[in-house]
């Protein structure tokens, strides 16, 4: 049943990208914590949901250019890392966030097919509500939206229960393979995403000349120490 209440959440977010209310639920942000809450780990959700929105203001769509699947990611990343934590007992927060993120960006980069598959349904949608207007038929106008709205849906579900188990599937057998030094190598990894994840959010919007480049390499030197000092 959870499973299937994912589903339809990557549904409507996926939707929600579309030109159907966009309430922004599909941010990560906001995806995360609907997933996490969902999976009953509100916390882990908000962590997975902030480092990929983090990645993905630093991947604006502008012009023309096909965005990667957030939508979905925000609901799969935070997915895989809240139904990993039961498969070992021996996974630690860190871990569940690394693995969570790194799902969430591989169904964004993933998905980038889809939406453009979806975006070319949408213009032939498009060539027929212009042929329907011609010819008298305005409600033809309501009926493509729908049809677009439901294509999103439909999609969004079938990809984010696809990728939600598959990725799931290897992460399973991934921090059972060597679960201590995949926990080892977490903490060190984990500061290091939320590092890079601000400074390519954060060069997105500002100048890159200065000395911010510099500040966000001291940051992530700092990062790195605190997780160096986490270590056990």
């Amino acid at each position: 049943m959870t499973w299937l209440l994912t589903g339809l959440l990557g549904g409507w977010f996926a939707a929600d990208a579309t030109a159907m209310a966009q309430l922004l639920v599909s941010q990560p942000i906001v995806a995360g914590a609907v997933t996490g809450l969902l999976w009953g780990d509100l916390d882990l959700g908000l962590r997975v949901g902030g480092l990929l929105q983090l990645f993905a203001l630093a991947r604006p769509p502008l012009g023309g250019r096909t965005p990667e699947d957030f939508a979905t990611a925000g609901v799969v990343g935070p997915t895989i890392a809240a139904a990993l934590a039961p498969v070992s007992p021996y996974v630690t927060a860190p871990l569940l966030t690394v693995v969570g993120t790194a799902a969430g960006l591989a169904t964004a980069l993933a998905g980038t097919p889809l939406i453009r598959w979806n975006r070319g349904r949408n213009e032939r949608l498009v060539r027929w509500v212009d042929g329907e207007l011609a010819a008298g038929r305005p409600g033809a106008l309501d009926q493509a939206h729908a049809l677009g709205v439901l294509l999103s849906f439909a999609i969004g579900f079938a990809y984010t229960i696809g990728a939600g188990l598959v990725l799931f599937r290897a992460a399973a057998w991934l921090t059972n393979f060597d679960t201590p030094a995949l926990v080892r190598a977490a903490q060190i990894a984990e500061p290091i995403l939320w590092g890079i994840g601000v400074g390519v959010a954060t060069r997105t919007f500002v100048p890159r000349r200065g000395p911010l480049p510099a500040l966000f390499l001291g940051f992530l030197v700092v990062l790195l120490a605190l997780g160096r000092t986490r270590l056990p």
